[in-house]
């Protein structure tokens, strides 16, 4: 017998691999508009007169409202409202604040505008989830979200060459202008074939919804293993962070890299990200499949990543040519992968009715770590004076022990198959309170 799921997905096939295709182009965008701030940094600083510090801060207030932004539309937006409306007002608070850096000369314009381009990329990546989750199952949704987090990878992949060249032939200033105008061409597009699909909370039969009782806050988010996760992906978007803003400059600066080689090292990177991505998701899924714990596939893959990640990194300062490529492209790619990790350990224990806002909430609040990282490490490397290997050195060192610090947060606190069990009992157990402590976070 044929069920309504069943039927609505069959009917809405071709409507769903379009949506997801102009929410993969939508997490492309996002990134050439981080991007694109990076790969200006040194004909900018050199026009404007920003020292590193100053450069470093401005970076880093692309994150001011980044995170709180991101929690307050989780919390309070996501899924009472249509996400395609959601993610339209994204786009078109992209694209007005590329647009003006292109007729301004003032620092104060760059400031705000990065301000609230990172207050409207803050939700971004979560509310992108949710809209692709809505056209398709949940026993279908790992490869869709594989392709939406591939725009990432797509989108420092090709924007590093492209923007490069609009940089060096038409100046900076036109990279930012550039980045707007896809930014409302996407739009344009997305109005016309973006909408609510069959597994939208609309259309979820009222079961499925209830099914799950919610836990109380205390137990849920004081859990090792979710505070394991907070951690992991904190040190994890340290680096994921500063990455746009910083690796140009570090190539280009600090390992002497020319800077038309620069946009083709950045797009080699994230050449090799895609596979390492969807390579990886796979090997655990294999694994999975075939017995091993979700502790070892989520718990210990984060932080063999994050461990790796921050090895290649020491590394990186200290060799030269090919390999010193390869350790940077490990280290800036490799935490890539927690954001699928993460995000899956945090679906497996949360109940239904909580999993969402978990997820939407912490993958929003952990990029606070890169305010911090884009100013420290401006901070780091202008103390080094006009020694500008040697402060990205001290830089990246710093950068490394953080990655360590997560590797080890995720080796010592992640045990799903714990939590899970540790939650059944919460929940089976009798309250007379439980009308008040099973509070939905």
């Amino acid at each position: 017998m044929t069920t309504t799921t069943e039927t609505a997905s069959g009917s809405a096939g071709g409507r769903a691999i379009a949506v997801l295709i102009m929410l993969f182009l939508f997490q492309t965008l996002n990134f050439f508009d981080k991007l694109v701030f990076g790969l200006s940094a040194v004909p900018m600083m050199k026009e404007l007169g920003l020292s590193p510090k100053d450069f470093g801060l401005i970076g880093s207030s692309f994150f001011l409202l980044f995170s709180l932004s991101g929690m307050a539309v989780g919390m309070f937006v996501v899924g009472r409202f249509p996400v395609k409306w959601l993610l339209l007002i994204m786009a078109g608070v992209w694209s007005a604040t590329q647009i003006p850096i292109f007729f301004s000369g003032s620092i104060a314009v760059l400031v705000i505008c990065r301000i609230i381009l990172g207050a409207g990329e803050g939700p971004g990546l979560p509310t992108a989830l949710h809209a692709c989750y809505n056209w398709f199952p949940a026993d279908k949704r790992s490869v869709p979200s594989a392709v939406v987090l591939q725009g990432i990878s797509v989108g420092l992949l090709a924007g590093g060459p492209i923007l490069t060249y609009v940089i060096v032939n038409y100046g900076w200033r036109t990279g930012f202008l550039f980045c707007g105008l896809l930014g409302l061409a996407w739009m344009l597009g997305w109005f016309f074939i973006g909408g609510e699909g069959p597994y939208s909370a609309a259309h979820a039969p009222e079961a499925v919804v209830a099914k799950d009782k919610a836990l109380p806050a205390r137990v849920l988010w004081g859990d090792a293993t979710v505070i394991g996760v907070i951690i992991m992906s904190t040190a994890s978007y340290w680096i994921v962070g500063m990455s746009a803003t910083w690796l140009p400059p570090y190539l280009q600066l600090g390992l002497g890299y020319k800077q038309v080689d620069v946009g083709w090292i950045i797009s080699a990177i994230y050449l090799f990200q895609s596979p390492l991505l969807l390579g990886g998701s796979w090997l655990t899924q294999v694994l999975q499949r075939k017995g091993f714990s979700l502790r070892a596939c989520l718990g210990h893959a984060s932080g063999l990543a994050l461990l790796a990640a921050g090895c290649a990194l020491l590394l990186s300062i200290v060799t030269t040519g090919p390999l010193q490529l390869a350790c940077v492209a490990i280290a800036f790619a490799a935490p890539s992968l927690t954001t699928i990790f993460g995000p899956v350990a945090l679906g497996a224990i949360a109940p239904a009715v909580q999993r969402g806002r978990l997820i939407v909430v912490i993958y929003s609040g952990n990029a606070a770590s890169a305010l911090v990282s884009n100013a420290l490490t401006g901070w780091i490397v202008g103390e080094a004076g006009s020694n500008a290997p040697l402060g990205y050195a001290h830089a990246m060192t710093f950068t490394a022990g953080v990655l360590i610090t997560g590797a080890i947060s995720a080796f010592a606190l992640i045990f799903p198959e714990r939590t899970i069990a540790r939650f059944a009992r919460t929940a089976q157990a009798p309250s007379s309170s439980s009308a008040v402590a099973a509070v939905s976070t």
